[in-house]
């Protein structure tokens, strides 16, 4: 479930490195009237899942921050929505600026689903729930054919999956916001467990590629203080990652006539959060590595 989620988290995964301009909204009036029809129309090809009007937005030089070619981009989105068959967007252009044949659009969405372990049976008690929500950069040139796609940058990306008793526990999930390459950094997981019941949790890191890699994760009963720390090392590659918590939620009863502990799984929750390990040059590397990012 947990490289599923990924999957979905990895939509709006973006390229950098476009030429800088200076842009000028008052000049460029057509060009952001027309951005902002494409960029709707190409919200409603998302809401409908139609993957061909979706490639159709793309120009085919069109390479992700991660390295992702079009055709990973819609074999990922073909796999969200076999998964998330009720997936909603809510999308919302912030700002578009534009300068000659180039542009930028600046844009966050929220994304909801439902999701049921068996298709079959609409249970409410099982239900899963994905809750998302991005914020992001879009790149366009113009062409021969209009506007088309050519690159977008991730700013900030965190998603959650949450079955049963977790919907209505408290989860935090603590990473800094930017890391350097190779460098240590701490995982942090908050939760408000009532009493009775019993947190089982893993806290790991991985690399933003695709197809994912399988990674190792090692389930620890949360302490009693309700906070869970993992000292992690980022990659050295430049790839940027995803700092993940699983979380398992049971209650152990105990029957004093047969002698036997029954244990009841309650609910179950996967946190993700993005960590960029491209810096903006405004952002000094001495406040990078004193913030982080406290909020779920």
């Amino acid at each position: 479930m947990k490289k599923i989620l990924i999957l979905f988290t990895a939509l709006f995964l973006f390229k950098t490195g476009l030429p800088v301009y200076s842009f000028n909204l008052d000049l460029n009036f057509n060009n952001n009237r027309e951005i902002r029809s494409l960029l709707k129309s190409y919200d409603k090809a998302l809401r409908s899942h139609d993957i061909n009007a979706i490639k159709s937005f793309f120009d085919e030089s069109y390479v992700s921050a991660d390295g992702f070619s079009i055709e990973d981009y819609i074999s990922m989105l073909e796999k969200t929505y076999n998964t998330y068959e009720n997936i909603k967007y809510e999308t919302k252009i912030n700002n578009i600026t534009s300068y000659d044949n180039w542009a930028l659009a600046q844009m966050s969405d929220k994304t909801k689903a439902k999701v049921y372990p068996d298709k079959n049976i609409k249970s409410g008690a099982k239900v899963g729930i994905l809750d998302g929500k991005s914020s992001y950069v879009i790149y366009l040139k113009k062409t021969n054919d209009g506007w088309k796609i050519v690159s977008d940058d991730v700013l900030m990306e965190e998603t959650s999956l949450k079955y049963g008793i977790a919907n209505k526990i408290d989860m935090n999930l603590v990473t800094p916001v930017f890391i350097e390459n190779g460098k240590e950094y701490d995982i942090s997981l908050k939760i408000n467990t009532p009493d009775d019941i019993i947190a089982l949790a893993s806290l790991s890191r991985e690399e933003v590629v695709y197809p994912p890699v399988e990674t190792d994760e090692k389930y620890r009963k949360f302490p009693e203080s309700g906070e869970l720390e993992r000292l992690v090392t980022a990659n050295n590659k430049n790839l940027d990652e995803y700092a993940i918590a699983s979380v398992g939620f049971t209650r152990v009863s105990v029957s004093e006539e047969l002698l036997k502990a029954r244990i009841e799984v309650l609910g179950m929750a996967y946190i993700m959060k993005r960590i960029n390990t491209k810096i903006p040059p405004m952002i000094s590397i001495s406040n990078v590595e004193k913030g982080s990012d406290d909020k779920n």
